[in-house]
């Protein structure tokens, strides 16, 4: 086995051929600014292989950056083409395609889901109080993600093979094979508290699903992607060129090395298995800041993106809208969403006050905190600057 000073020797050597820097580097900027350094420092110490970030502001990106390895076994840098799993971060992707068919008044946001499905959702505790899409788009559903379920069914290197429907009934269903009552469903009415649910935003996909008549891939295809110009991005591993998409990576301590853990799919895929680079997320962002719009493309109606900042249920959770959510960087307000799978952390925010934001993609997990908070925090007060 080869020692981490060993690898590292390597890996120097390699982007010195590759790139033309000091033998310290990781393939990035060949003229790294103090930002750059920044970033490559950062990397090193949270143990990330690869990274990309983007910033924008109002009505167009103002910066990018690549860093690091979408693959070291191949030795693959990142590049503005790469393709990330993002995560969380697919949560206002898969919220836009459903609100473009509230839009269109084939979905109420209040009305119950079970005059759309195809089988009944209750919470067995609380059987005639409905579930509505805006339960599900805030979290206040009570629909609870049973861990041991969602992390047993996860697919390596491919997607999960039920179709949606055919997994949430599994999950939602009393006699569905996922199903249990104490871990499928929280003791609270809908409406009332609030808990984070992957589960519930699948399911908010798949109501879109149903009515449309189409796959939910093919909805964000049609409203979302092909409008804004996100060739290449999917949730679904099918039909995509693998050797575009970061691999996941983790790090063992001990050994002092990365450990690729694969692509993978999971049940509720349209809640974390987007994959897309960091220009085309900072496009939809930039949709998003613009009240449904950029560069003259409208995705979703002024209003609709209205309703999807508001605050819908207060007293449950007062800093979350439909899908995205209000967070503090550093002394700053900021909506957006952040993420996290094995070997995948991202962010993605912006300043409703001036419309300044950003977004954070990795192959790693940082070891904490600290690296993601305060280049987020450089990279909005980068944009102050210019």
């Amino acid at each position: 086995m080869k020692t981490l000073t060993t690898t590292l020797v390597l890996v120097a050597s390699l982007t010195t051929i590759c790139f033309g820097q000091k033998p310290d580097r990781l393939p990035g900027p060949e003229n790294p600014t103090e930002l750059d350094r920044f970033i490559f420092d950062g990397m090193k110490e949270a143990k990330v292989p690869g990274l990309a970030a983007a910033v924008v502001r109002k009505d167009k990106m103002i910066w990018e950056g690549y860093y690091g390895w979408a693959n070291r076994e191949k030795k693959i840098p990142v590049t503005k083409g790469t393709l990330f799993q993002v995560a969380s971060v697919s949560k206002p992707v898969t919220a836009c395609a459903v609100m473009q068919l509230v839009e269109k008044g084939e979905l109420s946001l209040d009305g119950d889901v079970n005059e759309v499905l195809p089988f009944g959702v209750r919470n067995p505790k609380h059987p005639k109080v409905p579930i509505t899409l805006r339960h599900l788009l805030t979290h206040t559903s009570g629909i609870r993600d049973n861990w041991k379920v969602l992390e047993d069914t996860w697919v390596k290197n491919g997607d999960f093979p039920k179709p949606l429907g055919e997994s949430l009934a599994a999950y939602l269903q009393p006699k569905g094979e996922y199903f249990s009552a104490k871990k499928s469903f929280c003791q609270w009415a809908p409406g009332t508290k609030s808990q984070y649910s992957n589960v519930g935003v699948a399911l908010a996909a798949y109501l879109a699903e149903t009515k449309a008549k189409v796959s939910f891939e093919t909805l964000c295809q049609r409203g979302v992607f092909g409008p804004l110009g996100m060739q290449g991005s999917s949730f679904r591993l099918k039909g995509m060129d693998q050797a575009k998409i970061a691999m996941p990576y983790g790090f063992k301590k001990k050994t002092g090395a990365f450990k690729p853990l694969g692509h993978h799919g999971y049940l509720d895929f349209p809640s974390g298995t987007l994959r897309v680079t960091a220009p085309h997320l900072a496009r939809f962002l930039l949709s998003f800041i613009g009240d449904g719009q950029v560069d003259g493309v409208r995705i979703l109606k002024a209003e609709t993106v209205r309703e999807m900042r508001r605050i819908s249920f207060p007293k449950a959770d007062s800093k979350q809208g439909l899908a995205w959510y209000f967070d503090k960087i550093g002394n700053s307000r900021v909506m957006g969403h952040d993420g996290g799978d094995p070997g995948v952390s991202t962010l993605m925010h912006y300043r409703p006050k001036d419309g300044v934001g950003f977004l954070i993609l990795q192959n790693g997990e940082p070891k904490n905190g600290k690296f993601e908070q305060t280049l987020a925090q450089r990279l909005m007060k980068y944009a102050e600057g210019r």
